[in-house]
């Protein structure tokens, strides 16, 4: 695992992992320490921070850890270096043929089988679908305390939306390796989850006594406009009636930081009881991000709107795409 560290850096909010770095980092050096002790530089004290490899540095490495792989295949060491290497160039297609090779020589190996599916996922443009997962229940069968197994199976399952298997394995993840740089994101994600798992079970709750009487669906936002969304700004999810008053007849309140957001709406929503969405044939369902938290539009909100639809609509796709004027 490179300082790139690319896959778990799309995790979501997993953005600055250096904890686990460092552990892969210090798993490579011992690793090569322990199988070719006579080729590693003397220790640096403790407390010095390893210097950052420079390009031509990596290029060097990549070229010397093929040249010893190629001369003895069975040389885990070299493979290990040549796959890390490759990694930290960005070419994660070359790094995953290289893990391939050290996961059949260290078949026992948990961490080799963790780097192998990060890799992979990369290579799978950030996905852990597939052979990734394999991989990652491998690591984690051999060793369920490897923090980067944890990491990984945590993200796998917040891409298949369990959302409660992906909480428990971040929470093991901290329990393992409590650094602050590693609990920040993981608390963030760990969160995010938590609420998609709220939201999914609110949608299951409302379809249950409304008759299918309710909208729900997921809110995403254009790459274009994410960055003008703080994570304290006012994101208004609302069903309002296709035609006649824009007031709307269902209205939930989440933060920026929740984004994106599955979301469901029904008549215990309701602004007033006066106007519900049960009594609609047809509604139009979006979002509004609010700077300033009013409920009535303004111009510079960032907003997104689908519809008609028909209440019982599931599985509706909201993007905020475009300003309020």
């Amino acid at each position: 695992m490179s300082d790139r560290s690319p896959l778990l850096r799309r995790a979501p909010a997993l953005l600055a992992l250096v904890a686990v770095v460092a552990v892969a980092l210090g798993w490579w050096a011992v690793r090569s320490r322990e199988e070719s002790p006579a080729a590693q530089p003397p220790a640096r004290p403790a407390s010095a921070a390893p210097a950052p490899l420079s390009a031509s540095q990596v290029e060097r490495g990549i070229v010397q850890a093929r040249r010893a792989a190629e001369a003895d295949p069975k040389d885990s060491a070299a493979w290990a270096m040549l796959a890390h290497s490759e990694e930290m160039a960005g070419r994660f297609e070359e790094a995953t043929r290289a893990y391939s090779h050290l996961a059949a020589l260290r078949p026992q190996d948990a961490q080799v089988q963790a780097d192998y599916a990060d890799a992979l996922g990369v290579a799978q443009h950030g996905s852990l679908a597939g052979e990734p997962a394999k991989l990652i229940a491998r690591a984690l069968e051999l060793d369920p305390h490897n923090v980067k197994a944890l990491l990984l199976g945590g993200k796998e399952a917040f891409e298949g939306r369990r959302y409660e298997a992906a909480i428990a394995l971040w929470q093991r993840a901290l329990a393992e390796r409590p650094d602050a740089a590693l609990r920040q994101p993981v608390e963030t994600s760990i969160a995010e989850a938590r609420s998609l798992a709220a939201a999914g079970a609110g949608a299951r709750a409302a379809s249950a006594p409304a008759g299918g009487r309710f909208v729900a669906g997921r809110i995403v936002v254009d790459p274009a406009l994410r960055s003008r969304i703080a994570p304290d700004d006012t994101v208004f999810v609302y069903a309002r009636p296709a035609s006649g008053s824009r007031m709307p007849v269902a209205l939930l309140r989440r933060h920026g930081r929740d984004l994106p957001l599955d979301f469901a709406l029904d008549d215990t929503l309701a602004m007033v009881p006066q106007a519900r969405l049960s009594q609609q044939t047809q509604v139009l369902v979006g979002a509004r991000v609010s700077h300033r938290g009013d409920a009535i539009p303004a111009a510079g909100d960032l907003e997104g709107e689908v519809g008609p639809v028909a209440p019982g609509t599931v599985g509706l796709q909201i993007t905020i795409d475009h300003e309020h004027r």
